[in-house]
């Protein structure tokens, strides 16, 4: 039986990743050699992604390599970035896997998620990025935020979700 992600985590194999900024027609796209990159994501860093993301739809993912429900919903993440991206869907997700563990990061999406791009904190408070979408976060996991074309937040899904769930808040802003 092959290895899939859950099963992978369950056995006690750890990394940790990020998903990645992917810009729609209003925000620059990524050349596919940027997008194998764990870039680092300070909160600065995070504010300025999220000025330079305004007039698309932008859907923040908070994720983690220790997280079954969370690897569970990445190809749905894909998949939809795949199918609204040309829409002006922005996807940023942010792996809160620890700040040192930049290079499981990497061994993991490659092995995993090779299409997911990523960016992992650089800062060991969580909270210096996710302030700037929701002060008042309940740290769940996976939690996405979807911030409409203004910069406004518009919904907040927490727990795993499928392909549907994400189309259902999405669509109506694009």
């Amino acid at each position: 039986m092959p290895r899939t992600p859950l099963s992978l985590t369950l056995t006690g194999v750890l990394g940790c990743m990020v998903v990645t900024a992917c810009g729609g027609p209003s925000g620059p796209v990524e050349p596919a050699a940027d997008r194998a990159l764990i870039r680092p994501l300070t909160g600065d860093g995070f504010a300025s992604l999220l000025e330079a993301s305004r007039g698309d739809v932008v859907l923040i993912n908070l994720w983690a390599t220790w997280c079954a429900p969370c690897l569970r919903e990445i190809p749905e993440l894909v998949e939809l970035e795949s199918d609204f991206e040309e829409r002006g869907l922005r996807l940023i997700g942010i792996s809160l896997d620890d700040v040192d563990a930049r290079a499981e990061v990497r061994a993991f999406r490659d092995e995993w998620f090779p299409d997911f791009s990523t960016y992992h904190i650089d800062e060991a408070d969580w909270y210096t990025l996710i302030d700037h979408v929701q002060s008042d976060w309940n740290s769940l996991l996976p939690t996405s935020f979807v911030l409409d074309r203004e910069g406004q937040l518009s919904a907040v899904l927490t727990g795993g979700k499928d392909y549907a769930s994400f189309v259902a808040v999405i669509d109506p802003l694009l």
